[in-house]
């Protein structure tokens, strides 16, 4: 009985250690997973800032092209959904949204969705295509274009200064590591001779 008795406990632990190891093992991929979901999200939203200045110049295009006749909001988002990938979905919607009469509410999808500096500009043009004639949305364009230009510009910089920071850093530690190598067998070799002294 009490042989079964210690079988029977050695076999509880050995399944909880079991339980365990698959919870810890299914924790370490729920993070790996999160880590690379936000890496995924990180680069929907870079490539979909990428295609907000894609629309900006396809808006300017049909400002100069058709600047003798006027067209309406919702023309311009068709066309925008036409030529667009990753914010297909997101004009779709804008556009959806326009022709249920929620035109206020149509023009803050691209920056709720977005959530980065240009698509907030954008949005802010977008909610006054009806209201502004061919000319002044390409100069409006001209001016997102330049803003958008000078962000990506300020962005690469702060990228390359972090990279040379980096790069500094590490070396100082390299530097660092050799003089500390070299004050180590400078002072074990001067040890080495006080002993031989001592026992000589």
């Amino acid at each position: 009985m009490r042989k079964l008795g210690v079988r029977r406990l050695f076999l509880m632990k050995r399944k909880c250690s079991w339980k365990s190891a698959a919870w810890n093992q299914e924790k370490s991929s729920l993070k790996q997973r999160g880590i690379w979901k936000k890496y995924q999200d990180h680069l929907l939203r870079r490539a979909r800032e990428q295609e907000i200045f894609t629309s900006c110049m396809i808006l300017k295009n049909l400002s100069i092209v058709q600047k003798d006749f006027p067209m309406s909001a919702d023309f311009y988002l068709e066309r925008l959904m036409e030529d667009s990938r990753y914010l297909r979905s997101i004009y779709g919607e804008m556009l959806l949204l326009w022709r249920s009469g929620m035109g206020e509410k149509a023009f803050f999808v691209l920056e709720e969705r977005v959530q980065t500096k240009a698509a907030v500009n954008f949005s802010l043009i977008l909610s006054k295509l009806d209201q502004v004639n061919p000319s002044e949305l390409v100069s409006s364009m001209r001016s997102f274009e330049e803003s958008f230009s000078e962000e990506r510009v300020t962005r690469a910089t702060r990228r390359a200064y972090i990279r040379s920071l980096i790069v500094t850093a590490a070396s100082a530690a390299s530097v660092f590591l050799i003089l500390m190598n070299f004050i180590i067998v400078v002072i074990f070799l001067d040890m080495e001779v006080t002993l031989q002294n001592l026992l000589s």
